[in-house]
């Protein structure tokens, strides 16, 4: 997600608000949608089926809700969201796989997919 604070562009992970600080890991999606590795992390160990139609974020398909695996952050009622997240934020299974590949494969970044057993 971007906003402008004081004139300038600030780029932060649309599920968690953490602005980009050019070192911690992030990966960009359509329409600038941003997620970072942390909240990556957690979709991997997360991903499930919910009721109802969402729309990923990262990809901006239509997700059909019980039959498409999918991540949205756990937000409790009432919580402040940091600046930069955006609180409709979904991630689909396919996002999910596509930016962990990326970025196990992406040498600048220190983490590699765990290995499914």
């Amino acid at each position: 997600m971007q906003r402008t604070e004081d004139g300038f562009i600030i780029i932060s992970c649309d599920f968690c608000g953490t602005d980009w600080d050019e070192v911690r890991p992030m990966i960009e999606g359509h329409h600038g949608s941003v997620l970072c590795l942390e909240c990556l992390k957690v979709a991997l160990d997360h991903l499930a089926t919910a009721e109802g139609r969402c729309d990923c974020t990262m990809c901006l398909r239509e997700l059909p809700g019980a039959t498409m695996p999918h991540w949205r952050p756990a937000r409790q009622p009432g919580a402040a969201l940091l600046a930069g997240a955006n609180p409709l934020a979904v991630i689909c299974a396919d996002c999910v796989n596509q930016a962990a590949g990326t970025f196990s494969k992406d040498p600048d970044v220190d983490w590699k997919r765990p290995v499914k057993r």
